[in-house]
């Protein structure tokens, strides 16, 4: 990937967040307040968290790879069980990535 690419790409990350952000700022008090946003403001967490996990899954092929998996799977239970008890996601995702690299370390 070019370098003017990366710049390109940055510039949208940027603008995406930033406008984001900004909308709820310029938006009638009547309009943020919707049942509909208001329950998609319940339930994002988990969906960015079930994309998360649907992107970052590395499936076995042809009989390798099958102890990074289970260390995934076994990560995996542990964030969702924490955030069910803890209720924080940046506690249930350091726990999850320190439960994959000492599994990674013990089955390796």
């Amino acid at each position: 990937m070019d370098t003017i690419n990366i710049i390109y790409m940055l510039i949208a990350l940027v603008l995406g967040t930033q406008i984001c952000r900004f909308i709820p700022l310029v938006l009638p008090k009547a309009m943020v307040s919707h049942t509909i946003l208001q329950k998609l403001n319940r339930i994002l967490p988990l969906i960015i968290m079930i994309l998360l996990v649907l992107t970052s899954l590395a499936l076995p092929k042809e009989g390798t790879g099958y102890t990074l998996f289970i260390a995934q799977i076994l990560a995996l239970v542990t964030v969702i069980l924490s955030y069910h008890w803890f209720k924080n996601i940046l506690i249930s995702v350091s726990l999850g990535v320190l439960n994959v690299n000492l599994l990674l370390w013990l089955l390796g």
